[in-house]
């Protein structure tokens, strides 16, 4: 280790505080549309939050960019900017949410649930609260799916080898920062355009004008927030549908939708990661209706046992139903399903299919080097590619991280006296980011339950390695490089 760390470099906070300056002066433009929406409605408290906000995010970046550093990055300060900017997000959107009489706590949760695209609340009711509350965490899931998390993920693996498969479809010239934007471009590009498909399908099944575009906005970036009591339940079926769709697509993987566009049909269709995603949803809702049949009361309706599927699947969290009433069985499936999640590069949370996928070709390996001669060579083929060591101990290192984190959070719930099943439930619908819930989250859930919820949500849509890193004390001690530029082949 001490060999090790004699090759490391602690993170240097001049380029820290350049990057994370360049993400909060974008995060303050895109408060800008909540502000204006509210200011058109005549609700200026609301408004106002928003201004404040959205000035304090710009006077902030605006001056941290200007800080003199490197125009490279370091993994650990890569994954540092990744992690402060998910959490400054929810701390400077929780003042305009504070304007309608939330406490601290409850605005906190609501703006961590919003941004890390979850959709737990703490909200009794939704359509008592005012149209610009219900746009506003409508359009903060959009961002957290869409605006935040493409730029984060973007700066983070702009120039790693383990991600061509995300950012192949780019070149690179100018180093990380210029990836970055011009990856940004595309994967905005992507879904605005899937945005306003969702919103004029949904319009065309029926739909409001202003429900349309907070269920696009929602669904589009696997949110689930709904601007109905019962999220989708009484709905019409067309417009079930439609949403569902649309969380199909923002659980897939960006990159398709740019082989789509460029007429790669037959590389979209095989892709391993996306039939698992369809296989998986068919599959659970298979079990789900075979479950409920034979559960004592009768079924709960195979339409609602299909949707719930794939919502849990899709990491979106809609509902037709209450998953409270299902039984036990059929809950222990929606947790894999919320669990595993959706793809690598898609705006869904959960451990992610094409990690299960590398995890069980990793498992089919090991059976055959029992057959195989001492001599016998075996590469790693997985999902098209050859895979090195340090990607497959990435790969096992987020899904042990993952595990470990909702098992530590779901004692606190067992030890307040909740039910095992529905706290294992809640635990891994925080942490994957889904939003289902069984009735456990709500107004009067403890203020010590609330902030473990959010910890989870934040290391769920974070994948948990960025935090520690930031936590960890070598990261900050020890040799840094030179602040100059540095262009590394």
């Amino acid at each position: 280790m001490s060999g090790m760390e004699s090759l490391s470099y602690a993170a240097r906070p001049q380029v820290v505080g350049k990057y994370l300056g360049q993400l909060l002066f974008l995060l303050g433009g895109f408060s800008v549309p909540p502000l204006l929406f509210a200011a058109a409605l005549g609700d200026w408290p609301h408004a106002a939050g928003y201004a404040v906000a959205a000035l304090a995010l710009i006077t902030v970046g605006w001056l941290l960019q200007r800080l003199s550093a490197a125009d490279d990055l370091q993994a650990n300060e890569a994954l540092i900017v990744v992690s402060a900017i998910f959490i400054c997000a929810p701390l400077a959107m929780a003042l305009p949410m504070m304007t309608k009489g939330m406490g601290v706590l409850d605005a906190l949760f609501e703006a961590v649930s919003g941004i890390t695209t979850t959709g737990l609340s703490t909200f009794a009711r939704i359509e008592d609260k005012p149209l610009s509350v219900v746009f506003a965490a409508a359009w903060l899931q959009w961002l957290g799916g869409i605006g935040i998390i493409v730029l984060s993920f973007a700066l983070l693996v702009g120039q790693s080898a383990s991600a061509k498969r995300l950012t192949g479809i780019l070149a690179q010239p100018q180093g990380v920062w210029g990836g970055t934007r011009a990856y940004a471009k595309v994967i905005i590009r992507i879904y605005v355009a899937l945005t306003v498909i969702g919103i004029v399908a949904l319009w065309l099944a029926g739909t409001p004008w202003f429900s349309a575009v907070t269920l696009a906005l929602s669904a589009v970036s696997t949110g689930g927030f709904s601007p109905f009591d019962s999220s989708l339940g009484g709905l019409s079926a067309t417009i079930q549908t439609v949403v569902i769709l649309l969380c199909l697509a923002g659980a897939a993987s960006i990159p398709l939708f740019y082989d789509l566009w460029r007429g790669r049909w037959k590389d979209v269709l095989q892709d391993s990661e996306l039939q698992a995603l369809l296989i998986a949803g068919v599959v659970v809702a298979g079990v789900l209706i075979v479950a409920s049949a034979a559960a004592a009361g009768g079924g709960q309706g195979t339409w609602n046992l299909i949707f719930t599927a794939f919502s849990a699947q899709t990491t979106a969290g809609f509902s037709t139903m209450n998953v409270g009433e299902l039984d036990p069985f059929s809950k222990v499936v929606l947790v894999i399903a919320m669990a595993s999640g959706g793809c690598v590069g898609s705006s869904a949370g959960g451990i992610k299919l094409l990690r299960l996928i590398v995890m069980i070709r990793l498992v089919q390996l090991m059976i055959l080097k029992t057959r195989l001669t001492p001599r016998a060579a075996t590469e790693p083929r997985i999902a098209g590619r050859h895979w090195a060591d340090d990607e497959l101990v990435a790969v096992l290192t987020v899904a042990g991280l993952f595990i470990v984190v909702v098992l530590l959070s779901w004692l606190p719930f067992l030890l307040a006296g909740y039910g095992p099943l529905d706290a294992l439930f809640e635990v891994t619908s925080a942490t994957g980011t889904v939003g289902l819930s069984t009735g456990i989250t709500g107004p009067a859930l403890s203020p010590w339950l609330k902030a473990l919820l959010c910890l989870d949500m934040l290391l769920g849509r974070l994948e948990i390695l960025p935090i520690l890193v930031l936590l960890a004390p070598r990261t900050w001690i020890g040799p840094r490089r030179e602040l100059q530029s540095v262009q590394e082949k």
